[in-house]
């Protein structure tokens, strides 16, 4: 493989910017530095950059074991892209993968994958997170949006604030909801177990609720010294399992919190299948995943609008799905009806169920 090739996949950048990178001698090919940009490397070949090199930055840092990514790339696999374009990539994130490397995650993580792969991600800083715009649990399976230049990243990224983009999720939960609910908190990280997050007790809800202008000033100022969040939650129901034990419903989130979705269904003495950190010992036999999927996206495309323009604009968003894992699939046509199965996973049926 070309070396100009291997650091462009390697590092999620353009082939020009991996040339020019290897041109101005910032690059050092098994200790000696490399300045050709079509010499061949192979197993065992060691690639490290020498210095920051402008928006190629703490990432190139890190040295680079072509047998190591390629390792990296047979361990995680196909992963289905749903779309993509020059400015947004969308993929179906399987459950069990990590997103963004770190410290204490030893196996391959989706960042490896878009740096394994030929993914174009241009202009994207390291701080950018290669394009990541938000996240989803290393055992939450679903819809990834990935931004591929830097206006469709600060587009994207504002949206997210703005809840202009923003995503529907189908769990399978127990027991079942008494009927749709919608639930407004703040949150906070558990004084009993710091794995968890937690719902702030009423009283302290309440003082904040008053005091909600001089919180947010607070939050501004200081947004790390603050120890709770305002979430907002929506649970609709779509399908009782045939022993009426179990519930399949859809949850669309207002807010963006660290286990949101879990926080809230523990509040109201409801667990997600699969969910060992928040759920309860009855598990109804399942000893599988947590059942919680990313189903639908909904965003305003980047490449459609302008930014001074999109208030006055009259567009609708583009809607994207991504398809269950065959694992939670399996599960919901074994312990519920098919034909009723098939017809409230409809992305209209669903959408249509939030906005009666």
């Amino acid at each position: 493989m070309r070396l100009d090739v291997f650091v462009s996949q390697s590092l999620g950048v353009s082939r020009s910017k991996a040339v020019e990178l290897i041109k101005s001698q910032a690059l050092l090919l098994n200790e000696k530095i490399c300045s050709k940009a079509s010499v061949n490397v192979g197993m065992g070949d060691c690639i490290e950059i020498k210095e920051k090199s402008g928006e190629i930055t703490e990432k190139c840092m890190d040295s680079l074991s072509l047998e190591e990514l390629q390792a990296s790339k047979r361990e995680l696999g196909e992963i289905k892209i749903l779309h993509q374009d020059d400015e947004i990539l969308l993929l179906n994130k399987p459950p069990n993968l990590v997103i963004h490397n770190a410290p204490s995650v030893k196996e391959a993580t989706l960042l490896d994958w878009l740096k394994c792969t030929q993914q174009p991600l241009d202009s994207l800083s390291a701080n950018m997170r290669y394009g990541i715009v938000h996240r989803l649990d290393k055992f939450t399976s679903g819809i990834l949006a990935v931004a591929r230049s830097q206006h469709a990243h600060t587009i994207l990224s504002d949206q997210l604030k703005t809840r202009q983009m923003g995503r529907y999720y189908l769990a399978v939960i127990t027991p079942p909801l008494k009927s749709d609910t919608l639930i407004e908190c703040y949150m906070g990280r558990s004084p009993k177990n710091r794995l968890k997050m937690t719902k702030l007790a009423d009283c302290q809800s309440h003082f904040l609720q008053t005091n909600q202008a001089q919180a947010t000033q607070s939050l501004e100022k200081h947004p790390r010294q603050i120890p709770w969040r305002y979430s907002k939650s929506a649970f609709v129901k779509l399908l009782d399992s045939k022993d009426a034990k179990l519930e399949l419903i859809a949850v669309k989130l207002f807010t963006g919190r660290t286990h949101q979705i879990r926080v809230h269904l523990e509040s109201i003495n409801r667990h997600i299948l699969g969910d060992t950190l928040y759920g309860s010992m009855c598990n109804h036999g399942y000893g599988g995943r947590i059942l919680l999927h990313a189903y639908i996206m909904y965003l305003y495309h980047p490449k459609y609008l302008q930014q001074a323009t999109f208030l006055q604009n009259d567009l609708a968003p583009s809607i994207f799905k991504a398809p269950l894992f065959a694992d939670m699939l399996d599960f919901l046509e074994e312990f519920f009806d098919k034909d009723s199965l098939h017809e409230v996973l409809d992305t209209e049926y669903i959408l249509e169920r939030f906005y009666l």
